[in-house]
């Protein structure tokens, strides 16, 4: 019963975690987008690309969160990622010049949230294994209820005190994210240790020592051995350098130690190494970054121009927070739902995950062809259902490909490539408005990639098969019986 409860309470901070952060973040942005455009008297196209950038980052620097989370635990790791945002989100309300936009939303904020969401799907992913799915659809619900609350929180703060100040408010509430993660993830600890921190404080000491040796140990080289050895030579001749001259022992030292690789590298390299090896062993999992990338463009493009596209049919900004908030109802239940079909067994998470995408493709089409009220609330209702049915099932997905102990290499690599399209999004469906003075053909390519995605994936299950058909193996990794959940050892 302690074990559960300790589980509900992390996961229950880490929704909140990711509604201050990613779920304040991008909402705030998108509803603010044609008053941003209007200041600087840019095009959508540009003044998209600034969200989007902010959308690319959440994946693109992924890697270096799976890199902070080894050195300094989850605690500092998510600290430093909600300061980032929070601070990145206060900072956009005073840019002057449209190229300051790019560095305090898109580059702080856009890496805050990449940092601080990451290393939450990472503790979900190596910590709940037979409940990853719950623990997915509650984290990646924060965004479809941040879609819900803070679109009308800036639609009044607009009202009240006008649209800098409200951003200031917003990000003043994102910065409320930092005391929740001190409170969830008490101390600092490196979940890659064999040995966490719920050991008792008086061996704290003592096992941070034994780590240090077997690091250190690990650490020396076939060279420095040798090094070593020679030290041991019992006074036998030393070896002569170029000039025929006798080498001291410790001008040798210090050649062989110019010669090793710093330690930062010697960690950092064999993880980018691994990293991207982990493609060739599962060739699954670059189908699914190559999707991945498709469906970024898409949503980014979206995303960053649902709100303005409404404004522009004629819609009032209050009527127009009301469909984003209804979006993110909609989004809100299909991330919390998607884990009951799963659970019941009743479809697979690819089939769940193709289904979903087809669908969304659809509603994407038909939201930039409506043009009455309550049509655009229908729409955007089942289009945020659907993208919360689809987006819990990434993480799971690539879970089952990899093995628990790659799955933050897998992840973190995976979804690099697709926050590199994303960036691409917005300013592909500004430019596309810009040209031709309508969000319909803007909806309509954003549709086409998940179009495209859905006969990527259809293919590559079809030749999956006929594969293990045909040599009598499986492609994706089944979970074996002795795999539990992980101990939640955060609270």
């Amino acid at each position: 019963m302690g074990e559960k409860f300790r589980k509900v309470c992390v996961l229950a901070g880490m929704h909140i975690i990711a509604l201050l952060s990613i779920g304040c973040a991008l909402p705030c942005f998108s509803f603010f987008l044609i008053q941003f455009k209007e200041q600087f008297q840019v095009g959508s196209g540009l003044i998209g690309t600034a969200n989007s950038l902010c959308i690319g980052f959440t994946n693109i620097i992924a890697p270096v969160a799976t890199i902070m989370n080894r050195r300094y635990g989850y605690r500092l790791t998510i600290l430093a990622g909600a300061t980032s945002c929070s601070v990145g989100l206060i900072l956009s309300s005073y840019v002057t010049e449209v190229w300051q936009i790019f560095f305090t939303h898109s580059l702080l904020t856009g890496g805050g949230v990449c940092i601080t969401f990451q290393t939450m799907v990472f503790f979900v992913g190596m910590n709940l294994k037979k409940s990853n799915n719950i623990g997915n659809g509650v984290l990646f619900s924060a965004l479809g209820l941040g879609m819900l609350v803070i679109p009308l929180l800036c639609s009044l703060f607009d009202y009240w005190f006008g649209w800098k100040a409200a951003i200031r408010i917003i990000g003043a509430i994102s910065l409320h994210s930092v005391v929740i993660s001190v409170l969830i993830f008490r101390r600092s600890f490196n979940p890659y240790m064999e040995q966490f921190d719920a050991l008792p404080q008086k061996d704290d000491d003592e096992d941070k020592e034994k780590y240090d040796d077997e690091e250190n140990d690990d650490a020396r080289t076939p060279m420095s051995i040798a090094t070593v050895a020679d030290d041991d030579t019992n006074g036998e001749a030393s070896p002569c350098d170029e000039n025929g001259k006798p080498e001291n022992n410790d001008d040798k030292k210090e050649k062989e130690v110019a010669k090793q690789p710093s330690k930062k590298f010697r960690c950092l390299l064999p993880m980018f190494r691994s990293s991207l090896l982990v493609f060739k062993d599962y060739p699954n999992l670059l189908v699914l970054s190559v999707s991945l990338c498709f469906i970024c463009v898409g949503s980014s493009g979206f995303i960053v121009h649902m709100i303005a596209s409404v404004k522009y049919r004629g819609v009032t900004d209050f009527e127009s927070a009301v469909i984003f908030g209804v979006f993110g109802v909609g989004n809100l239940l299909g991330r919390l739902t998607n884990a009951i079909p799963l659970y019941f067994k009743l479809i697979s998470e690819t089939n769940l995950f193709i289904l979903s995408l087809f669908v969304v493709s659809i509603c994407m089409s038909l939201f930039g062809l409506c043009q009455t009220f309550p049509a655009m609330l229908f729409v955007a209702s089942m289009t945020g259902l659907f993208c919360g049915m689809y987006v819990p099932q990434i993480p799971s997905i690539a879970r089952l490909i990899v093995p628990k102990e790659k799955f933050d290499h897998a992840y973190g690599i995976c979804i690099v490539p697709s926050g590199v399209t994303a960036i691409f999004g917005g300013y592909i469906a500004g430019a596309i408005y810009d040209s031709s003075g309508t969000y319909t053909l803007s909806f309509f390519f954003a549709a086409g990639n998940y179009i495209i995605v859905v006969a990527m994936l259809i293919v590559s299950k079809l030749v999956t098969r006929w594969k293990s058909k045909s040599t009598g193996s499986r492609r994706l990794r089944v979970p074996t019986n002795d795999e539990e959940d992980a101990p939640v050892t955060a609270v």
